[in-house]
């Protein structure tokens, strides 16, 4: 027995000291995320972030859950409120809070009104596709009540993340065609997720929010699994490839949305994505709200050097403008406002040749902090001469114009 107590005193010692370790050097964070039940997925309300993998920031969740200033349900008067919904892009983690881009537009679009008091509401979350932020919009987003809704759409992955096969069963919403090829809201993943937390997994997920160590070898083990669970995929579909004199390529890579020839499983991912945006602008005005499909921008259509090296590695034909162009054509004939960034990321990289992805070479990744404020300016012009802003007079540059 004393031998078995000195075991255990000695595991918890080195517990502890790993854990401390963990702690003072910030290593790692504990998990911040919840689940909403019946709801979905966001962070714990009021816990600490700090993220080191890909730029840096660091600050606190505000009370609704979101990365976000501070807000109130309710809308006060004289105030316009625009909610930005999206994936890491909206996020935005990859910068300090004040650098994103929906709170520069916020501070452009303030100190430009004579009277009116602007909100840009941030709801983002990372590895979410459309299907989750037309979730969020429905069960969060519209108790904001905001008088316009920003879709912000990454076309670097969220096509895929709307398919469900596509997405290898990642946890979230979906929405899959039925017999009648009608949309249906796929919700099985996340209520079987939420029936699976038993009594001793729900103690466990409450460790992870508590402990360093635990979070972390809560981490390491899902990404083994996945990783062993998109091997397999990946051998079950290897027929599925298509190969070139110098790669293969998966039918799971996000670079199948540049072929010309699309694969019959992204074909019907890209027309899921369709039908989910159009419920959500449905949905967005019938709550008396205007909708705008924002497309944003992916590192190899900015920055010609990124896609002269894809080119390079591969011998096919990339059309880096097609997600752009499908997107703006179901746009026009769906009467959807609509502003992609892409165009002007590219001149304006080429022009002044600072990179608008990325923090080192080779300048991949999310957007740095020119990105963010490149994509505010642009959405600030947008905003003034569609006369989104009705009634609201602003001043730019010594003027005043009536919206």
């Amino acid at each position: 027995m004393i031998n078995v107590g000195l075991v255990i005193l000695a595991l918890a010692i080195g517990v502890g000291v790993l854990e401390a370790a963990l702690a003072i050097t910030r290593f790692n964070m504990p998990s911040n995320i919840r689940l909403v039940p019946g709801k979905g997925i966001t962070y714990i309300p009021h816990s600490h972030y700090r993220h080191t993998k890909e730029g840096f920031s660091e600050g606190v969740i505000n009370s609704h859950g979101f990365r976000d200033y501070e807000r109130t349900y309710e809308k006060r008067p004289g105030v316009f409120r625009i909610l930005v919904l999206g994936d890491s892009y909206v996020e935005a983690l990859q910068v300090p809070l004040d650098k994103t881009f929906t709170a520069l537009l916020e501070q452009s679009l303030n100190g430009n009104a004579s009277s009116m008091r602007y909100e840009v509401m941030a709801l983002g979350q990372s590895g979410f596709g459309t299907a989750d932020e037309y979730l969020r919009y429905l069960e969060f987003g519209a108790t904001y009540n905001p008088d316009l809704v920003i879709l912000a759409f990454f076309t670097g992955n969220d096509f895929r993340n709307n398919s469900r096969f596509l997405s290898r069963d990642r946890i979230g919403f979906y929405f899959e065609f039925d017999q009648e090829q009608q949309l249906v809201l796929d919700r099985s993943l996340i209520d079987a997720y939420e029936k699976s937390l038993t009594y001793s997994r729900r103690i466990f997920q409450e460790l992870k929010t508590r402990s360093h160590l635990v979070s972390l070898i809560s981490e390491r083990v899902y990404l083994f699994r996945h990783q062993i669970q998109d091997g397999r995929m990946e051998q079950t579909e290897v027929g599925n490839s298509v190969c070139d004199s110098a790669k293969c390529l998966s039918l799971f890579s996000d670079l199948n949305i540049y072929r010309h020839d699309l694969p019959p499983q992204w074909d019907m991912a890209v027309e899921a994505t369709k039908g989910i945006i159009l419920k959500f602008k449905k949905s967005v005005e019938i709550n008396g709200a205007r909708f705008l499909l924002l497309v944003l921008s992916n590192a190899e259509q900015v920055h010609p050097d990124l896609a002269a090296d894809l080119n390079a590695r591969y011998s096919f034909t990339w059309d880096y403008d097609q997600p752009d162009r499908i997107l703006e054509e179901f746009a026009n004939e769906k009467n959807i406002l609509f502003l992609r960034l892409m165009p002007t990321f590219r001149k304006y990289h080429i022009e002044t040749g600072q990179y608008l992805h990325g923090f080192a070479p080779p300048y991949k990744g999310h957007w740095n902090k020119t990105g963010h404020q490149v994509a505010a300016d642009v959405i600030f012009k947008f905003l003034k001469e569609r006369h989104l802003l009705t009634d609201i007079t602003l001043e730019s540059n010594g003027s005043s114009t009536r919206e």
